[in-house]
């Protein structure tokens, strides 16, 4: 299935939070260096067919994470072009953000910058964040799963 990227009025039309869709569908409007880390999805993916509602948010080389529908249960997941596997990494927006957010925090050098971030896409725990990469980082992935909105 090829994946195409929403403009924000659709974004938020398809139940994006207003903040976070500004930014996945501008992100130079807060950073030119944040489109290194979001592009356009415009890619085959390999999709269950049981998936229904799917809504591109941003990709990565290739890669794109995506929400869905799934045996009635809503999913944020990372595809990989051309490879049938996926990851579930969130079962809530907040989740999702919470990977765009650290992906965007690896490379600052300021906490501040961090929270800027956070503020500007609505996520909410930053400062947990923070402090989990800090101190233990391997577990943030779980952290990610039990995020709820």
């Amino acid at each position: 299935m090829r994946l195409h990227s929403l403009p924000i009025d659709e974004l938020i039309a398809r139940g994006v939070t207003p903040s976070f869709a500004r930014i996945l569908g501008d992100p130079e409007s807060y950073h030119p260096d944040l489109s290194i880390h979001i592009g356009t999805t415009n890619w085959d993916y390999f999709v269950p067919t049981d998936a229904t509602d799917i809504v591109p948010l941003w990709d990565s080389n290739a890669d794109s994470f995506v929400r869905w529908t799934r045996a009635g249960n809503t999913e944020y997941v990372w595809l990989f072009h051309d490879d049938p596997k996926w990851i579930l990494i969130a079962h809530s927006e907040q989740g999702i953000m919470a990977k765009l957010w650290q992906d965007w925090s690896e490379f600052q050098e300021s906490d501040d910058e961090c929270r800027r971030f956070a503020d500007a896409i609505g996520f909410r725990s930053c400062d947990e964040g923070l402090v989990m990469i800090e101190r233990d980082s391997d577990t943030i992935s779980a952290w990610r799963l039990s995020l709820t909105d």
